[in-house]
């Protein structure tokens, strides 16, 4: 806001000289040259402003809103199954490619009371950011070739990916990460996306729950 202000000032005072001088030869070309450029850095410093504070350009940088759809199922005596679909929703104005994916499955429950209550306070010890770090089942990450997936501006792209886990498991938290390197490579900030559900499997044989 002070770069406005003070290129603002400094294109009215180039203006008032520019009228209020009688134009002789150098003396008015120069007066033109500063009101154009003075008029040039408002235009910047306004632009600026807008994307910082107002943010009125940020539909024209890649976004993705993602959404997952769980299923679980038991398979033979042992075991369960889970599908999960990642939905891929183009919010913003761009084509937006995807690099990299991550899909993983954290235990919930069951857990021992003297580990839930340690990876409480694991969390909430040092920057309060409230992010418990469940134990890891399992997890299956992608590196992906250009142009492989590619989501245009409005549209929709789904992503699967499967597990078996222990029929012991009772409750997951299923997350996915979605990342743009391309964007990062080209001197822009990182871009990720990602999408976590907390999913109760409570199966028995034959039976199934979403």
């Amino acid at each position: 806001m002070t770069v406005i202000s003070v290129a603002a000032v400094l294109a009215s005072a180039a203006v008032g000289l520019g009228y209020g001088l009688p134009q002789i030869g150098g003396v008015g070309d120069a007066l033109s040259m500063v009101q154009v450029f003075v008029t040039a850095l408002v235009m910047v410093a306004g632009g600026i402003f807008a994307y910082r504070k107002l943010q009125l350009f940020r539909d024209f940088e890649p976004h993705l809103t993602v959404t997952q759809t769980v299923t679980s199922r038991v398979v033979g005596t042992q075991y369960a199954h889970i599908a999960l679909t990642a939905t891929l929703h183009n919010s913003s104005k761009v084509r937006v490619e995807v690099r990299e994916s991550l899909f993983r499955i954290h235990q919930i429950q069951p857990l021992s009371d003297e580990d839930v209550e340690h990876r409480y306070v694991e969390a909430f010890r040092e920057d309060g950011s409230a992010y418990i770090e469940w134990p890891i089942l399992d997890d299956i990450g992608r590196r992906l070739e250009p142009n492989e997936i590619v989501v245009e501006p409005g549209a929709n792209h789904h992503e699967t990916c499967e597990f078996i886990v222990s029929r012991d498991v009772e409750t997951v938290l299923v997350y996915s990460y979605f990342y743009n390197t391309g964007y990062s490579e080209r001197g822009h900030s990182a871009q990720g996306w990602t999408a976590t559900t907390v999913h109760d499997m409570l199966l028995t044989q034959g039976q199934f729950a979403d």
